[in-house]
């Protein structure tokens, strides 16, 4: 039965892969929608898996189409990529591991500040690191005349050390600070506190016994690594020029290429994970297990003599909460840095005429000719130019608007759409629904959404120089497509995550109480669960942010910008129509290769101060938020509480919810 339930899950997302891969033959040249066409496509997508005759990729040979057998390419070119990939998760995990491990026993204040730099570190565009990387060896190349390794394929044998260093450095991180956090969880049980009464040592304890207790939890910690890790690998192997999956997908955008695509992605993790299950499917089964709660079916859904009415005490509350808020110098800042930016942007749109002017090839006082990329300070060129001589500074302060309106909005509808299902979830749903919903979120982390956005988009919104005035026309409705589907792969994620958040929560005593009193399933939600909630809630909203800057960041990078792209003549000349921050990351290859990093550090420095603001906001409002419900603390510890205690007190820490900086 359970082999059984494997395949049908695996067909299931088989069958969602499909239908994905056929989105984009859902729309014509005007932006409508074509059913007919789109039912075509799946059709044929389905007879093309079941004659192998006809497994063939396209590609471009000196201006022509040549078929390509698709096999020759997987078992080369896949493997390549598949090679990279676990090589840098497997650094990632060993050293995340020798890294946690070895500042375990560190003073409590140094493992407050190894926390603090971890998550500032964890949320940094991962571009950043392979930019830094790449530096580094142009500098060392420069200094010393030692090429410590290649960094780009140029057609003489494969590359590795680069890629795989450049991916594995965000999965290192991240995997430090999961093994940290579990550790510390760990190490608060009662068991440890019973094997270090009997005298064995901290270091015996932490590898017999916590490293092999905190497995579960780690397996299923991993998959949000793995996810971030995937999205990074298309990005890594487009810097590096390396022909992996990325190139499969540049050569043939196809509907039956992009569910090859796919598949060859979730197969094996699909199968990785469900041998991971099987061989702890005892542990598994134990973490999952829920208590039922009749009681909730017999609630009334309203209290009818309880409905809202206006109350002005409430705003003056929020008000006077908006104020405590704006004593916070974090919450300042990053605010002032957010709005600040975004005020500048809107009013310089209003001020100035548009569209941006480029600036071509000049003559200098010294009768010099000068072709773009025009350095920073040549004419009055602040920060230099891009490859089509468009001002920098300009095209930063033009896109910074459309770059944190659209992050906040996609946001916002994910993680209120997520909130706003939770209620059917928690109140009606059955056992049955909520494992497809699980199994559903689970398989959506073995699809980076970077490649699923860049291969329904890519045939969409990218137009030639000559479809300049029908590009400029499909800005809304481009901009609307990239929206929708950025929201909609997030959902069972996010909806999986507060639903179960939410289901513990029915378990607690105080809720109990409340359906024995006769509370309404409105109010237990809105009174009781959502004000526990919250704090979760703001934490994912600040994820979704700067996930969602992520992954627009590695659509720029792959030319597909906000609104619309129009082709360059020649590798990061591509324009975008909105002048949007995304549209800067594609020149960081050439930036770096030629040495011209004012193409790249701009942007870069911008979006780094936004990650910054973001995390500062966000976790402004989960103190002030946490201050309310009592589980934050500002009273200093009590140094003469023995050691013994303080090992005690961690218990009640609550495991990537709340940072454990607050704990300290």
């Amino acid at each position: 039965m359970r082999i059984f339930n494997i395949i049908f899950n695996y067909l299931l997302g088989v069958i969602g892969i499909i239908l994905i891969s056929s989105v984009p033959a859902l729309f014509n040249n005007n932006f409508q929608w074509n059913i007919s066409n789109y039912l075509g496509s799946v059709w044929s997508v389905i007879q093309t898996l079941f004659t192998p005759s006809e497994w063939f990729f396209h590609y471009r040979h000196n201006y022509l189409i040549v078929e390509k057998p698709l096999f020759s390419y997987i078992f080369d070119n896949y493997f390549y990529s598949m090679t990279i990939l676990f090589s840098a998760l497997t650094i990632a995990l060993i050293v995340g591991m020798i890294l946690a491990l070895s500042t375990f026993g560190l003073p409590q204040k140094w493992k407050r500040a190894i926390h603090t730099i971890l998550n500032s570190l964890e949320a940094l565009p991962d571009i950043l690191f392979i930019f830094f990387l790449q530096m580094f060896v142009v500098w060392f190349y420069n200094s010393f005349n030692i090429l410590l390794f290649k960094f780009a394929y140029l057609g003489e044998g494969k590359i590795y050390l680069s890629p795989v260093l450049s991916l594995s450095i965000l999965p290192t991180i991240l995997f430090f600070r999961t093994f940290l956090l579990l550790l510390e969880e760990e190490w608060g049980k009662d068991y440890v506190v019973l094997a270090r009464s009997k005298g064995f040592g901290k270091t015996y304890i932490l590898i017999r016994h916590c490293l092999r207790n905190i497995k579960v939890n780690l397996i299923i910690q991993s998959k949000p690594i793995l996810w971030f890790t995937l999205s990074s690998l298309l990005v890594v192997e487009y810097l590096h020029n390396i022909y992996g999956i990325v190139h499969l997908i540049f050569f043939d955008t196809r509907p039956f290429i992009i569910t090859v695509a796919l598949l060859l992605i979730f197969t094996p993790f699909y199968i990785l994970y469900f041998l991971l299950d099987w061989v702890l499917k005892t542990d598994l089964k134990e973490i999952s297990k829920q208590i039922p709660i009749t009681m909730m079916k017999n609630a009334k859904v309203f209290d009818t003599h309880r409905w809202p009415q206006v109350n002005f005490s409430l705003w003056v509350k929020l008000w006077r909460e908006w104020l405590q808020l704006l004593k916070n110098p974090k919450f300042l800042m990053g605010m002032g840095y957010i709005t600040g930016i975004l005020g500048v942007s809107i009013i310089y749109s209003f001020i100035y005429d548009l569209p941006v002017e480029s600036i071509g090839i000049f003559q200098d006082e010294d009768g010099n000719y000068h072709a773009p990329p025009h350095p920073p300070g040549e004419g009055q060129l602040i920060f230099g130019s891009n490859l089509n001589g468009y001002p920098i500074m300009t095209m930063l302060v033009l896109g910074a608007k459309y770059t944190i309106l659209v992050t906040m909005f996609i946001a916002l509808v994910r993680v209120g759409l997520g909130y706003l299902l939770t209620i059917s979830y928690v109140f009606w749903l059955g056992k049955r629904s909520k494992k497809v919903i699980s199994e559903l979120a689970n398989g959506m982390q073995f699809l980076p959404l970077t490649l699923v956005g860049y291969l329904l988009l890519v045939d969409v919104v990218i137009f030639e120089e000559d479809q300049r005035i029908l590009a400029e026309s499909l800005i809304v409705p481009n901009m609307i497509l990239e929206v929708v589907i950025l929201i909609v792969f997030a959902i069972p994620v996010l909806l999986n995550t507060l639903g179960k958040e939410s289901d513990e929560m029915l378990k607690k005593e105080f809720i109990q109480s409340a359906m024995l009193l006769g509370a309404s399933r409105s109010r237990i939600f809105f009174k009781h669960i959502t004000l526990h909630l919250l704090p979760k809630v703001t934490l994912l909203l600040g994820q979704q942010m700067i996930q969602v800057l992520q992954v627009l960041l590695h659509l720029g990078v792959l030319s597909i910008f906000l609104g619309g792209t129009i082709r360059g003549n020649r590798e990061g000349a591509s324009q975008s129509l909105l002048y949007d921050w995304t549209s800067l990351f594609e020149t960081m290859r050439v930036g770096v290769m030629t040495e011209r990093y004012w193409l790249i550090v701009p942007v870069l420095v911008l979006y780094i101060l936004l990650i910054l603001s973001i995390q500062a906001i966000m976790k402004s409002l989960i103190d002030h938020q946490q201050r309310k419900i009592g589980i934050y603390s500002t009273k200093k510890r009590n140094p003469s509480v023995n050691s013994m205690q303080g090992v005690n007190s961690c218990k009640n820490k609550e495991m990537f919810t709340l940072p454990p900086k607050k704990y300290g």
